[in-house]
């Protein structure tokens, strides 16, 4: 049993990252009437009906393939490749253009089935428009809307019977078992779950892989997943999604998440902003964050910033230091641990980990250490545990005085993971002060075994 992929392709700007969004029920691909905005190819996990595929966007398939647009080309022909349906885009108000009967062209030499969304069909009486483009050869042809939604039901029926008959029973099943892990995924925000639950080896863990432009987030995606997912330039900015890659090593699965490169707030511009949504949106998403950092720079304020965010929403966070194999010398060595001391004074717990994304040193180190956080991340103490260790920790350091009284924790529970969150009863929960907050997280973190990831602890009169 394996999850059917359905991908999206056509010639630039059709429509091609509209209609994934509207399929996928959310703005994931960037959406700009400028040709050539989504350049990776971006994948994500849908329901289509009763039915669950890995849904692939693509950059447009253009007749002059040149430079990076060379590459977006060779995107879209591996997503064709990998495909068992294709939705092949197009636009009803231009009709059928040169640039359609060459991708046409292409399509019918894979022998694949093929379905012809011809988009930008917004009102009943414009679906004559789509009559004409059954000249380039496919027996489905469906008049769409990707903006007003019209005849996207249709559109999945279609796709849905386009899939081999084994294919779509694992479909079927796979959006049972997304069900499934969707239900324990809520069970465990809200913790109710035991401790350590098995079960949580059942579902992917989510890695958002961020940081500034051109620090090799895309070369370690690639280097991880073994393949081109994502197009590697010298030129900053490329990656403009957030892309979504599957893949499972050792027995475990992952989604890892290329972003875009973070840049100051007031150097971003136009389509950028969109793609610095979508990278705090992936650490949103994620389960574990890998902050990726130049060697040969060194951190920067910049590196802190984007650290700082991942502890504002109490993710775990990687410090994975790339391109180590341009570092010589013990001096040079020095400096960049003393650097890193200094910049990242503020999460220390984070683990760090040296690697080297374009000759895949470090990987394994890496995966591991992501393997680790992630099971902290979804881990639970019994509240019998957590109080011995509280009382423990008061009788070593005593709570603040508040107003002339002694504030008291009297007792605590946890009420949740992803992240690990903990419920203090006190008289004055006003009165705990940041100092002693920080003090009784480092306390609980050490002796329950969250070693590595952020504790949320939360404060509540009794």
């Amino acid at each position: 049993m394996r999850l059917p992929v359905v991908s999206i392709v056509g010639r630039p700007n059709v429509g091609k990252s509209s209609l994934f969004n509207r399929l996928a029920r959310e703005r994931v691909a960037i959406v700009d009437d400028t040709p050539g905005v989504t350049r990776d190819r971006i994948e994500r996990e849908v329901n289509l009906g009763d039915y669950r595929v890995l849904l692939i966007d693509t950059g447009g398939v253009v007749a002059s393939a040149e430079g990076m647009v060379k590459e977006t080309v060779k995107q879209a022909k591996r997503a064709m490749e990998e495909a068992d349906v294709i939705v092949f885009v197009v636009d009803g108000r231009e009709g059928v253009t040169p640039l359609d009967e060459e991708v046409a062209s292409i399509l019918r030499k894979w022998k694949k089935p093929v379905v012809v969304a011809v988009n930008k069909v917004d009102e009943p009486f414009m679906e004559s428009l789509s009559h004409e483009f059954y000249s380039l050869g496919f027996e489905k042809v469906v008049p769409v809307s990707a903006l007003h939604k019209v005849g996207i039901p249709t559109l999945i029926d279609k796709v849905v019977q386009s899939l081999p008959d084994e294919l779509r029973e694992s479909a079927r099943l796979y959006k049972v078992q997304a069900e499934r892990a969707e239900r324990l995924e809520e069970a465990l925000r809200t913790g109710d779950v035991p401790e350590r639950p098995e079960a949580v080896q059942g579902l992917p863990i989510r890695v958002a892989i961020v940081g500034r432009p051109n620090t090799g987030k895309s070369t370690l995606l690639n280097a991880i997943t073994g393949e081109e997912r994502a197009i590697v330039s010298d030129v900053p900015g490329t990656t403009r999604d957030a892309i979504d890659s599957q893949v499972t090593l050792d027995r475990t699965d992952f989604v890892f998440i290329d972003t875009a490169g973070i840049r100051r707030r007031g150097k971003i511009k136009d389509l950028e902003y969109y793609s610095y949504l979508r990278a705090l949106s992936a650490m949103d998403r994620a389960d574990v964050v890998v902050l990726l950092i130049d060697a040969g720079e060194g951190p920067t304020d910049r590196d802190a910033k984007i650290a700082g965010m991942a502890l504002e929403k109490f993710k775990p966070l990687v410090i994975a230091v790339n391109k180590v194999d341009l570092i010589e010398g013990e001096r040079k060595w020095k400096n960049l641990h003393r650097e890193l001391d200094m910049t990242f004074d503020f999460v220390r717990f984070a683990p760090r980990v040296f690697l080297s994304a374009k000759k895949k040193q470090g990987l394994k180190e890496l995966i591991q250490q992501v393997k680790d956080l992630y099971s902290q991340y979804s881990s639970r103490v019994t509240t019998g545990r957590l109080n011995r260790v509280l009382e423990e920790v008061l009788s070593r350091h005593q709570p603040p005085v508040y107003r002339n009284k002694t504030v008291r924790i009297y007792y605590g529970t946890q009420v949740g993971v992803k992240p690990p969150t903990f419920l203090l009863f006190s008289n004055y929960p006003e009165g705990v002060t940041k100092a002693f907050r920080r003090f009784l997280e480092n306390s609980l973190r050490q002796t329950l075994g969250f070693t590595k990831v952020p504790l949320r602890i939360v404060f509540k009169k009794r």
